[in-house]
């Protein structure tokens, strides 16, 4: 091995144990890094005379997706998006160099969780003590009382970050289930997740809690209560502590009335004002949509047909409703719709069907593919409102979590 190549390789090995220190810097960082990823797989390419990792499956898909954005902008005509679609392809590279680069042992996977383990546990516990004391332990005060973001500061995404990083680092650091280990290991998680205030990745957080308990733990009767305990000290915090009753239990909706249906409510509330003003973008911009974030350009002249919706839902004109508008429309399938159309949001999902369950049968997946892939699966979670899938702290959660779903390692491993 060459000195060029042995360098390499301890540039990627040292950009995976950073990677969530770079993301809780912020994206300008994280993009850097990925980009420098990016120029490594090139350099490669040029020193090999071709382009790498051309025969797998991935590479074939990815260029495929690739080549969609990169059209759906272009028919869009907005430059930013153009660039935000060729900007995308740091993130395949990152899956097909890494892929290769764990698969060919290039790094210890149980060191790597360790690492990993001590930064979230770090972001943990700072977050524990912001919830207590009303600022982090760099004297941060967050905006709004119910809600903590630890070292994100003002970001207020650290439950997204844990919920992508948690699951994964338990099953990279032991290769055996241990159900004691893990119940107080998902139990502190838990609770932080919850004091973030982050409500939907709150649930996104029980769903992958429990199918690891009924898929991978297997209980016996012996650890049982475990799965038990977590539930019963939420609701305990939720009757207990007013700020996060109010988070969690409050309706959601703008409109004073208190005895609209569940579907009205949701029309009502600042979710469902996104979603009406993604429809109407869908209703004239039906095949393709407007283009991978553009959205924020769009809504504004929808604004007066949402609120017009909303006060025709309650019947009175004396209510006060969003417009419908934001930087994007905070549920993946809206954003899917609005930005892609019927014939995009259907090619994007048919390319992620193939990237996700070619071969599913054919290969035994171990603890940590298993959970990986339920990280995906919450991501495409209808109605649940979530970020941008395509902006940079989004796209690089799912595709660390991509990436841990693809790798083939042996049970042993």
């Amino acid at each position: 091995m060459t000195s060029k190549n042995i360098l390499t390789n301890e540039i990627l090995k040292y950009f995976l144990y950073l990677l969530p220190v770079f993301i809780i810097i912020g994206n300008a960082i994280t993009n850097s890094t990925l980009f420098i990823v990016f120029l490594i797989y090139i350099y490669h390419c040029i020193k090999e005379k071709k382009f790498l990792y051309i025969e797998s499956n991935e590479f074939k898909l990815f260029f495929i997706l690739f080549l969609y954005l990169l059209f759906n902008s272009l028919l869009s005509g907005n430059f930013e998006s153009i660039l935000r679609s060729i900007g995308y392809l740091k993130f395949f590279i990152f899956v097909l160099v890494y892929k290769n680069f764990i698969e060919t042992k290039k790094i210890n996977l149980q060191k790597l969780g360790f690492v990993w383990l001590v930064i979230i546990l770090l972001l943990g516990l700072d977050i524990v003590f912001q919830a207590m004391h009303g600022f982090n332990t760099l004297k941060f005060i967050s905006a709004i009382k119910n809600r903590n973001s630890g070292f994100f500061m003002d970001e207020l995404v650290a439950g997204a970050f844990l919920l992508s990083f948690v699951f994964n680092i338990y099953f990279l650091i032991f290769k055996k289930k241990n159900n004691l280990i893990m119940f107080f290991y998902l139990f502190f998680f838990l609770i932080v997740i919850f004091l973030t205030g982050e409500r939907a990745n709150f649930i996104k957080f029980i769903f992958i809690y429990f199918c690891i308990y009924i898929f991978i733990a297997k209980l016996n009767i012996k650890y049982s209560w475990t799965i038990l305990i977590a539930p019963l000290i939420v609701f305990f915090l939720l009757n207990n502590i007013s700020s996060f009753k109010e988070r969690y239990l409050s309706s959601i909706s703008f409109a004073s009335k208190n005895n609209l249906s569940i579907l009205n409510t949701y029309l009502t509330s600042e979710y469902g004002s996104h979603t009406i003003s993604s429809l109407y973008i869908l209703k004239d911009n039906l095949f393709f949509g407007v283009g991978t974030k553009n959205f924020r350009n769009s809504c504004d002249e929808y604004s007066t047909y949402v609120i017009e919706f909303q006060k025709k839902i309650v019947l009175n004109n004396g209510e006060v409703y969003p417009s419908g508008c934001a930087t994007h429309p905070h549920q993946i399938y809206n954003e899917l719709l609005s930005e892609h159309g019927l014939l995009g949001t259907f090619f994007f999902l048919f390319i992620f069907y193939k990237l996700l369950f070619k071969n599913f049968r054919k290969n035994k997946k171990i603890n940590l593919n298993i959970v990986a892939f339920l990280y995906i699966l919450t991501t495409f979670i209808p109605i649940l409102p979530s970020g941008s899938f395509f902006s940079s702290l989004n796209s690089i959660l799912f595709w660390i979590n991509f990436l841990f779903y693809n790798i083939k390692l042996r049970r042993d491993e």
